[in-house]
């Protein structure tokens, strides 16, 4: 039985680590459920697609902060 709870305040932004925590609470809740848990899978889905999105974000934002930093010290321009 899960007793650790979290909540995600309306103003708080969806991170990576948001998505997740939802995507394990609801692994929990899905194995736990006495009909199978089967009626979550298009939730579990969508979570799914959207951390995938947002680490795809991160991981380009990522790579631009790179190029970024490389373009400036070859050019010797200060930030």
């Amino acid at each position: 039985m899960m007793t650790k709870r979290f909540a995600i305040r309306s103003d708080e932004p969806i991170t990576v680590d948001t998505l997740e925590r939802c995507l394990d609470c609801l692994a929990i809740l899905m194995d736990q459920s006495p009909q199978g848990g089967e009626v979550y899978l298009p939730i579990f889905e969508r979570l799914e697609s959207e951390l995938a999105t947002a680490k795809a974000k991160e991981d380009m934002m990522e790579r631009a902060r790179v190029r970024a930093a490389r373009f400036m010290q070859e050019h010797s321009i200060k930030k």
